[in-house]
């Protein structure tokens, strides 16, 4: 993967992760390492790493699995990757597609409270690919910009 490119899409996971578990009026990790991480990558992503590690604790289903998707990110970079080697203007096109992509994801629980479903059809819809959804290790991510799928509860099956 470019180097950039993955730059801009960890701190992009950072970055929501941040708005989900920081307390009121801390900063969240774009406002404070956008520029830095340009300028001095892995001395940025250190930083970034252990103030979200301080909110492990908070995690809940859609925070692991924003971590499972930063762990993947990690594992396809080099260790070369990790240098204070500015970055180019890639990693900000990378930051906010991600980041735009990221507001979206929610897990099976709050996708069947707004869609007032049970979590366990919301699976279903999930493992039978009638909602958009992708699965991480055992843990199912829903898009909720899609239409709600109550109403596929009482329409028969294509065959």
């Amino acid at each position: 993967m470019n180097r950039d490119l993955a730059f801009g899409r960890l701190l992009a996971i950072a970055n929501v992760l941040s708005e989900r578990v920081f307390e009121e009026g801390r900063q969240r990790i774009s406002t404070k390492y956008l520029t830095k991480l340009g300028q001095h990558p892995a001395k940025a992503f250190e930083k970034i790493h252990a103030e979200l590690m301080e909110y492990a604790h908070c995690f809940g289903e859609e925070e692991l699995y924003l971590m499972d998707l930063f762990g993947e990110i990690l594992a396809e970079m080099d260790e070369a990757d990790f240098s204070n080697e500015p970055l180019n203007g890639v990693y900000l096109q990378a930051y906010y597609s991600q980041q735009h992509s990221l507001h979206n994801a929610i897990g099976v629980e709050e996708a069947a409270e707004i869609w007032g479903l049970s979590p366990g059809y919301v699976k279903n819809l999930c493992a039978n690919n009638k909602i958009i959804a992708k699965k991480i290790g055992k843990t199912w991510v829903v898009d909720k910009t899609q239409p709600n799928p109550k109403n596929l509860k009482e329409q028969p099956s294509p065959e």
